[in-house]
């Protein structure tokens, strides 16, 4: 497995330019999730700002609501395999 870099906030926009396949956690009221998600794509640089397609009849839409917060995760190659 590849070493993790840290990339700076405001540079971040750069690992979703090419429409990577992303993971989004969530949680809320002690319940937790991760999705698959291929719509997503920056939308602001200053603050830094996502958009992400998430179908409102899905947990992750409950929870992201629930807590107003989510991570964006973007996977390696290696985990590439997994999102399918």
């Amino acid at each position: 497995m590849q070493e993790r870099l840290p990339v700076e906030l405001e540079k971040s926009y750069r690992l979703l330019n090419h429409g990577p396949t992303v993971l989004v956690s969530s949680s809320s009221g002690g319940r937790q999730n991760v999705m698959a998600a291929a719509w997503s794509m920056p939308l602001d640089f200053s603050p830094p700002k996502v958009v992400v397609v998430i179908d409102r009849n899905t947990l992750t839409r409950e929870l992201v609501e629930g807590s107003g917060e989510f991570v964006l995760n973007i996977p390696t190659r290696e985990q590439a395999r997994m999102t399918l």
